[in-house]
This record gives C-alpha cells, sequence and structure tokens, in this order.
C-alpha cells in the first residue's frame, strides 16, 4: 500500500471546527480560512526569537527552544486537522508542504518524505507536487553525498598520514567541507556546523580553513537568525587569518550587523517607551484593548515609523520572518492608521514573495486589496499578484490578473511586459482550440493537437 493511502488512513477521524452563531445554529470554518490561521502559526513560530546564550543561560535558552518546538507543533497541529478535513483538496498539499517544512526543520528526513509523497499522489504535476519531488531529490542526493564524501574523507585521511603527501591532505579537507556544505544544503544546520568546524580543527592551514569558519558564521546569522551562536565565529575569522579576504569581509559585515541590531532594539525600546500603561494594565488582566488605546496619542507616529524602520533594518539583514512579523504587529497594533497600515500590508506581500512564500504572498496582496483598495501600492501588488499565480502553476488566475493590471492604464510601470504575457498566454500554437495558458494549466502540450485538456487520457 501506498504511503499517501496509509498515512490518511491513521486519519481516522474528519475534524471539523464550528462556531456557535444564533440560536444553537452551526457555521463551519471556511478551509481557507483554516488554512490562513494556520500560516499564522507557521510564522509564529518563524518569528520567536532565542535570546538566550546557549553557554551562558542554558536554562533558559531551552526553555526557549521549548517554547519555539510548541509553536510549531500548533501549527503542525493546524495543518493536520485541514488534511483530515480536506485529505484531496488543493489545501490539503499546501498544509502537507508545510508539515514536511516543519520535519526539515527538525532533520526528521523520513516523515518530510512522506508528507511529500502525499502530495505527488495527490497531484503529480501541479505546482506543489513539483515541489515535492525536488525536495524528495534534494533530501536523497545530499544524504547520499554526505556518505560519499565521508568516506572519501576517512580514505584520504587515512592514506595522508600513511605517506604524508600533499595531495592526499588536499582531498581529505576538501571533501570533510563538502560532507559540512552537504549538510548545508540538506537543511542539517547543526551537523553542518560541527562539520565546518571539523575542516577548521583538522586542517587549520587549508585554503578551505577560513570560508569554513566563515561559513559557521553565515549560517548561524542567515539560516538560524542566532546572531550570538554566530558572532564568535566571525570573530575567530579575524583573529586566526588576519591576511585573508574572508577577514576583510568578517570585519565589515560584525559592524554592519552590530550596528543594525542595535538600531533594531533601540526601536524597540521605543515602542515600549510609548506603551500606555493603561493598556498594559488592561492586557494583564485579559481584556480587549483597542488600537488607539494601546499608544500614547501624540507618540504614535513615532511608534509608527519605528515598527517601520524594524522591518526594514531586519530585511537588510535577511530575516524574512522578524521583518513580516514587525509588519504584521503594525498592522494589528495600528490599524486605524490607514496609509501605515497599507504600507505594511504591502511590505508583508512583498516579503512574501521575496522569500519564495509565494501562496501566502497572493493572500497578503489580497489582503491589500480588501482593506486598503486606495493604496499607492495597489498596481505594483496587482501586478506582483500575477507573477506569483504564475509561479504556483495557477495560469489561469496568473492571465485574467495580469489583464486586470493593464485595465489600469498603459502608464502602469510594466505596462509591456504585462502585455506581453498575456499575448503569450493567448496563443493557441497547434490550434486545438485551447490557449497556451489553458494548456499549462491543464499540464498539456501547446505544440501537439492530440494532447489537450478535452483529450481522453
Amino acid at each position: 500500500m501506498k504511503r499517501f493511502v496509509c498515512f490518511n488512513l491513521c486519519l481516522a477521524f474528519v475534524i471539523v471546527t464550528v462556531t456557535l452563531v444564533g440560536c444553537g445554529g452551526v457555521q463551519i470554518v471556511p478551509i481557507g480560512a483554516k488554512v490562513q490561521n494556520a500560516d499564522k502559526k507557521f510564522d509564529k513560530a518563524e518569528a520567536y526569537r532565542i535570546k538566550s546564550d546557549k553557554d551562558e543561560e542554558r536554562e533558559k535558552w531551552r526553555e526557549e527552544v521549548a517554547e519555539k518546538k510548541m509553536l510549531y507543533d500548533e501549527a503542525l497541529n493546524a495543518y493536520v486537522e485541514i488534511i483530515e478535513r480536506e485529505p484531496t483538496g488543493k489545501y490539503s498539499q499546501r498544509s502537507h508542504y508545510q508539515i514536511a517544512e516543519i520535519y526539515k526543520k527538525r532533520y526528521e528526513w523520513d516523515k518530510a518524505t512522506d508528507h511529500y509523497d502525499a502530495i505527488i499522489e495527490i497531484a503529480p504535476s501541479g505546482y506543489y507536487g513539483g515541489q515535492a519531488k525536488s525536495g524528495i531529490a534534494n533530501i536523497r542526493k545530499y544524504r547520499k553525498l554526505i556518505e560519499e564524501k565521508r568516506r572519501r574523507y576517512q580514505n584520504y585521511l587515512a592514506l595522508y598520514e600513511e605517506t604524508n603527501e600533499q595531495e592526499h591532505y588536499d582531498t581529505a579537507a576538501l571533501a570533510l567541507y563538502d560532507v559540512a556544505d552537504s549538510y548545508e544544503q540538506l537543511g542539517n544546520y547543526p551537523e553542518a556546523i560541527a562539520y565546518y568546524q571539523r575542516v577548521v580543527d583538522e586542517f587549520p592551514e587549508h585554503d578551505k580553513a577560513a570560508p569554513a569558519l566563515t561559513k559557521i558564521g553565515y549560517v548561524h546569522f542567515y539560516k538560524l537568525y542566532d546572531y550570538l551562536g554566530g558572532w564568535p565565529a566571525y570573530v575567530k575569522v579575524i583573529e586566526m587569518y588576519p591576511d585573508s579576504y574572508e577577514k576583510t569581509e568578517a570585519e565589515r559585515l560584525l559592524k554592519d550587523t552590530e550596528r543594525t541590531l542595535t538600531e533594531i532594539a533601540q526601536n524597540q525600546a521605543e515602542i515600549r517607551r510609548y506603551r500606555s500603561k493603561k493598556a498594559i494594565e488592561y492586557e494583564k488582566s485579559g481584556r480587549v484593548i483597542l488600537p488607539n488605546e494601546r499608544y500614547g496619542g501624540r507618540y504614535v507616529d513615532i511608534v509608527v515609523q519605528c515598527f517601520q524602520y524594524i522591518g526594514r533594518r531586519w530585511e537588510d539583514l535577511r530575516n524574512f520572518p522578524y521583518a513580516i512579523d514587525a509588519y504584521r504587529k503594525l498592522v494589528d497594533q495600528l490599524s486605524y492608521k490607514k496609509f501605515a497600515a497599507a504600507d505594511a500590508r504591502y511590505q508583508i506581500a512583498r516579503l512574501y514573495q521575496r522569500n519564495g512564500q509565494l501562496e501566502q504572498a497572493i493572500e497578503a496582496y489580497q489582503d491589500l486589496f480588501d482593506n486598503n483598495p486606495e493604496s499607492m501600492w495597489r498596481a505594483e501588488g496587482v501586478y506582483q499578484q500575477a507573477v506569483c499565480y504564475r509561479g504556483i502553476r495557477e495560469f489561469a488566475k496568473a492571465y485574467e490578473t495580469f489583464k486586470a493590471y493593464m485595465s489600469l492604464g498603459r502608464d502602469v510601470a510594466y505596462y509591456r511586459e504585462a502585455e506581453q504575457i498575456v499575448r503569450q498566454f493567448e496563443i493557441d500554437q497547434d490550434g486545438d482550440g485551447h490557449k497556451f495558458y489553458i494548456e499549462q494549466e491543464a499540464g498539456t502540450s501547446d505544440r501537439d493537437p492530440n494532447d489537450h485538456p478535452g483529450a481522453k487520457s
């Protein structure tokens, strides 16, 4: 029995969340709303920052790690409920993919693969089917590479110890570096860090030693968002390899990062400073706080600017989850500041798109249109939403959205690009009556008149 079938047989009960309304009536929560709620839980876990030093504040660090894990568990459970409710729908594919992402963060490759397999069983030729196939291929590729390169390292290290030949030394060092790189590509960052450190410890004079030490800092900074953990690695680069290119880059990076993190902390302190004491008391008592009650009235514009600045600074650090979180807090806490909220909604969508989370970007752009239809970012948002639809292979929606963008007027920034795309989508190269975009969505060929959406399989 295939994994997908086994997986779904294990889901014994279908959980349908209901909300009581009126005098005993029930209203089923829309599946789309459940997905968005699950995504928010995932985003909350992504944005949770572990601030304690692992070595100096061990117990507090463990508590924060456990809290982050709990947040991911809540997201995982929410996605499982969606799969139980709609086992083969489009939201099921998205939920399986997100669950696989969570398991990858936990280095549970077999469980991640199970969920990728489930996607392929549902829709092998769709967007998520392609993503799942790539995910499985990468897991297999890098796990195999790790085994091969580890054996190569061991063999050539033994040869070097016997012969003392430089060639064997270089081959062993490069193989160990490749093991570390494969762990990094796989997403197993603790093992990547450990093996990069081994390169430095075992081959300190080799050309790959300084890059390996730099990689330790890079993984901490840009994959784990752990600035305390990565800082010492860059400092060691400066101390151990004073004549290297990596040393110059490490000095620049530490200077820029220190300034950026300091500015973020200062702006966060400003936000706390201007919070209403009454609002803080209300929150502690569990009372609902209206957006205009949270901050002192005359300081609201300063608070808005602080949130915006924090978002930009996190983006400078390529820390998209924290940047999105800053803009989302602006929307949630200061929704009555219409222009600022509209800008924040656009930034959230743009950041999702930049981070490759295209479905979340589509929904965020829609949130902008629904709540701020007069926004200065509307035209840009329509075009980018169309780009995202094309990216997830929903070509019919992309076609309609590009046309909607063109209807805004010939003076919009990407009018020519949209026009060219629409023309391409409307081509019927094989003359079977089905336009290019329809064939693309169906996964059929626009060069073979016998291969079209209406053909019998």
